[in-house]
């Protein structure tokens, strides 16, 4: 009687039960050739910092389909060289982020990210078409021009973002400012973020792309200059990961 007492015990214990699956990463961090070690490494501590859960992703990731069979919501592209990522990925990895954009998902571009994402570029490693066309624009280079509102260093820009400061000093390392025309900014939704202070250019736009989201980025809102020593001229005393955290919130909102 004893040993019958423990049968339903035994049949119902947990042992006998299915462990739960971990939930899939929040975010993609592209990881391949081209991208830029300080700004994946700055961009990891923020995730952490946060509280976002994020894996990383290469070329052949994104060419396989994990990119949509991950489970991610976000693809971080950094910066570093867009043309690397343009051979990396080929036409199969662009197609493939352009369908996981328009099937709901979102996009991340910051400076080579960001020339990635834009049809065209203007001056600079290339001019004409460009890019995989998730902004049919222009990513303007004008750090190539030598144009002293778009040097390497610590520009401000002015925010536009409710609840924020309305000029930040943030690093610029040869990323673009955005052209596109009205009807491009109608038909997306775009809504300009922040601008160069001293030309009044996008400098930060966030829009939609049919069912997904994008936000594209010229100077790296992503680097901690408090954790990097490169000399006065890219000294900033204030953190832009706040405005981040902002930005990647309204990313990963439905």
């Amino acid at each position: 009687m004893r040993y019958l007492a423990l049968l339903p015990i035994l049949i119902f214990s947990p042992f006998w039960s299915t462990p739960a699956l971990a939930a899939p990463a929040q975010i993609a961090l592209y990881s391949d050739a081209g991208s830029w070690d300080l700004g994946k490494e700055h961009l990891k501590l923020f995730f952490q910092q946060y509280g976002f859960s994020y894996t990383t992703l290469s070329a052949q990731d994104i060419q396989q389909g994990k990119l949509q069979s991950s489970g991610v919501q976000l693809l971080v592209m950094p910066g570093g060289e867009s043309w690397t990522y343009l051979n990396s990925l080929g036409s199969t990895g662009a197609e493939n982020i352009l369908n996981f954009v328009s099937g709901g998902g979102r996009y991340f571009g910051v400076c080579a990210g960001a020339f990635y994402a834009v049809s065209h570029r203007d001056v600079g490693y290339a001019n004409g078409d460009y890019g995989i066309g998730l902004l049919n624009g222009v990513a303007y280079d004008g750090t190539s021009l030598h144009n002293n509102h778009f040097k390497d260093g610590i520009l401000g820009f002015d925010f536009l973002i409710q609840g924020f400061q309305s000029l930040y000093r943030i690093m610029l390392l040869g990323g673009p400012s955005f052209h596109y025309s009205p009807e491009e900014a109608s038909k997306k939704q775009i809504q300009v973020l922040a601008k160069f202070e001293q030309t009044q250019e996008p400098a930060m736009i966030l829009y939609r792309y049919n069912h997904g989201k994008v936000f594209l980025s010229g100077p790296h809102l992503e680097i901690e200059e408090g954790l990097i020593d490169w000399g006065p001229e890219y000294q900033d005393p204030d953190s832009e990961w706040p405005v981040l955290n902002w930005v990647v919130s309204q990313l990963l909102e439905p």
